[in-house]
C-alpha cells in the first residue's frame, strides 16, 4: 500500500498525542492485537488497507488524512 510508511508514522504519533494504547486501538478498530503490533509497533508487516481503514475509524479521522502529511 502506497505511503504506508508515513501512515504507521501518523498511527504512532496519534497512539501518543491521544495518550492510547496499542491494545486500546486493537479493541476500537476491531484488529487483532498481534497484527497491529506486527504492522505498526514492530514493522514487520506492511501496513494493511484493512488496518488503516479501521485505524482511521477508531481515531475518528479519513483515511487520506492519515495517509499524508496532514494526519498529525
Amino acid at each position: 500500500m502506497g505511503n504506508s510508511k508515513q501512515a504507521v508514522e501518523n498511527i504512532r504519533d496519534m497512539i501518543d498525542t491521544k495518550q492510547r494504547s496499542y491494545a486500546w486501538l486493537s479493541r476500537q478498530a476491531g484488529i487483532p492485537y498481534k497484527r497491529l503490533l506486527a504492522e505498526v509497533k514492530n514493522d514487520k508487516r506492511s501496513l494493511s488497507l484493512e488496518t488503516a481503514i479501521a485505524v482511521a475509524g477508531a481515531f475518528n479521522t479519513e483515511l487520506p488524512a492519515l495517509m499524508g502529511d496532514e494526519a498529525k
